[in-house]
């Protein structure tokens, strides 16, 4: 797909005081996780062989496996909870960050797993009061209520559990409802109508999180097309309708990074040597809103390039790419666009060609 010619960029910085404290939560959220799962589980030989099982798996993108004991559930929730709670906070902030004025206040989490996705939900929304959880896998539910409960949180301490299959229970309504890397564990006929019922569920916003793969990406593309046609209106990662420019293609999808430290026990989990790791995912935000906010924000896809005094940024914009080039004579801008980074939103009133 051809890219236009770079164009000038005027970039604007989101809300300081927001989002740093939505980011102070979520880290003190992130280390409390990390301590509950640390009091919570202890690395075996057997359960070191899981998780060394369920990681080679979930790279090769292989159908996840079962979690029927609690040994398997260890393994899920020290290899993967830390990795699912970084992603799930980055799109819960994107959403928050466009969506300012929403403040909901019952949270349906499916396919909840061990509760990453409602631990980072609680972080970016403290307006949230009641959370339901469903999950099929019940040593997973075990794992989950023993980590809310050492949360120190009365949200996930009184959170309510439902042990069910997702797609053959009944949904209850609620004003925020997630979907943490549910649609890969899905055939892919049954997709489109699990779509229809987490949005049926929804009073005020659904978010979607998948792996940051190619077949990630097509799954959330999927799932854009059904809640477009459903009415919902996409708030990001790319707000409106316009047609993704990158679906179809074979060789480029959209996707963003969340990077996390790793704590002792996750490096161990994982016989990994650095400190850190990067999540790869892909996401979708859509709401019941009938008036967008504005202005509407555009995306930054992949690293900035960055060389002496310009800074080049891709922009999705209006269905398609855009390279977009800031100089340091253009001041204010360029220091904006400086501190960008994968997945940051410029706003759309402050891009002209040239």
């Amino acid at each position: 797909m051809a890219e236009r010619q770079p164009s000038k960029l005027h970039v604007a910085g989101s809300n300081p005081v927001s989002r740093s404290t939505s980011h102070d939560r979520i880290a003190i959220s992130g280390r409390q996780l990390r301590a509950a799962l640390a009091g919570a589980i202890r690395l075996t030989p057997a359960v070191a062989d899981e998780a060394a099982a369920l990681s080679a798996a979930y790279r090769a993108g292989a159908a996840p496996r079962h979690l029927g004991d609690l040994r398997s559930a260890d393994a899920y929730a020290s290899v993967r909870m830390p990795a699912t709670f970084a992603a799930a906070a980055k799109a819960f902030t994107a959403g928050a960050d466009r969506l300012p004025g929403f403040a909901p206040r019952s949270l349906l989490d499916v396919g909840a797993g061990a509760g990453a996705t409602s631990w980072a939900a609680t972080a970016v929304w403290p307006s949230l009061r009641a959370l339901t959880l469903v999950e099929r896998e019940a040593p997973v539910v075990d794992v989950g209520r023993a980590l809310g409960a050492a949360s120190g949180d009365p949200r996930l301490v009184g959170a309510t559990w439902r042990r069910a299959d997702a797609m053959d229970s009944a949904l209850p309504a609620a004003d925020l409802v997630t979907a943490g890397y549910l649609l890969g564990e899905l055939a892919p006929g049954v997709i489109e109508g699990a779509v229809e019922r987490l949005w049926a569920a929804t009073r005020g916003v659904v978010v979607l999180v998948e792996p940051g793969s190619h077949a990630g990406y097509e799954r959330i593309i999927a799932a854009r097309s059904v809640l477009i046609r459903a009415g919902a209106h996409v708030t990001a990662p790319c707000p409106g309708d316009e047609p993704c420019p990158l679906a179809g293609s074979a060789t480029a999808w959209c996707h963003f990074l969340a990077r996390l430290d790793r704590s002792p026990l996750h490096r161990r989990a994982k016989a990994a040597e650095r400190s850190w790791e990067d999540e790869p995912f892909a996401y979708l935000v859509a709401a019941r809103v009938t008036t967008p906010v504005e202005p509407l924000p555009r995306v930054v896809l992949g690293r900035p390039r960055r060389r002496p005094g310009v800074v080049e940024l891709r922009i999705c914009a209006d269905g398609r790419i855009e390279a977009v080039v800031v100089s340091r004579r253009d001041g204010e801008r360029y220091r904006s666009a400086r501190d960008m980074t994968w997945g940051d939103a410029v706003r759309l009133g402050f891009v002209t060609n040239g």
